[in-house]
C-alpha cells in the first residue's frame, strides 16, 4: 500500500470521534487512522490558516505534529 502524501496530525482521541470533529470540515484532511489505543493521526495537505483552524478543534485534546510515545 502506498503512504498518503500529506503532513500527519496525531491527536490522543479514537479514529471515530476524531472523524465526527472532521465532518463537514474539508481543508486539506485526506484521512484518518488509528495509531493505538485512543490515538489517532489525521494526513492533511492544509497549510497556513487552514493548519491553525485543524489544530483549533483538537485545542481540547492534547495533539502533536510527530509521532510520541504514550
Amino acid at each position: 500500500m502506498t503512504e498518503l502524501k500529506g503532513q500527519r496530525l496525531y491527536v490522543n482521541l479514537s479514529a471515530s470521534q476524531t472523524r465526527r470533529r472532521l465532518k463537514g470540515f474539508g481543508h486539506g484532511v485526506r484521512k484518518v487512522q488509528a495509531v493505538g489505543n485512543n490515538r489517532a493521526v489525521v494526513i492533511h495537505t492544509a497549510t497556513g490558516r487552514h493548519i491553525e483552524e485543524l489544530e483549533a478543534l483538537f485545542d481540547d485534546v492534547p495533539h502533536s505534529s510527530s509521532e510520541q510515545d504514550g
